[in-house]
């Protein structure tokens, strides 16, 4: 039997976020989910759902992100999208780190769909890549 590959949607939604229709939760779960499903390994993928509403982006101390980061460091996690970089943080310096060296360390596809970013195809460093 072959191990499921594993899609992490990662949600957040800040409290300034609230009067923002493109921003709502359920909004971002229907892009991310739309996403999710046209990946090859979705026919063999198993989808979890991580959601911080009414976080700020500016830290990373928050309840889901802090499960879903748990969960890459464990290899359970193959890989993880977010709408655009700002929903997974605000901090670029922070943000960059996780892309590019703890992500890859544990082999965790990154997906930005929104920034049309794919770390599957990316070669480099977000030196370049706006999260603000």
């Amino acid at each position: 039997m072959h191990k499921k590959y594993v899609i992490a949607l990662y949600i957040r939604l800040s409290v300034e976020d609230f009067k923002t229709e493109s921003l709502s939760i359920p909004n971002q779960k229907l892009i991310l989910r739309e996403k999710a499903m046209s990946l090859p390994e979705w026919d063999n993928g198993e989808v979890l759902e991580f959601v911080d509403n009414g976080h700020t982006g500016t830290n990373f101390e928050r309840p889901a992100v802090q499960e879903l980061l748990t969960m890459v460091q464990a290899g359970k996690i193959d890989c993880i999208i977010v709408k655009d970089l700002s929903r997974f943080g605000r901090n670029s310096i922070e943000t960059g780190y996780f892309i590019e060296r703890v992500f890859p360390l544990y082999h965790t596809r990154f997906i930005s769909v929104s920034d049309d970013f794919d770390t599957a195809n990316f070669k480099g460093d977000t030196g370049g890549i706006d999260v603000a």
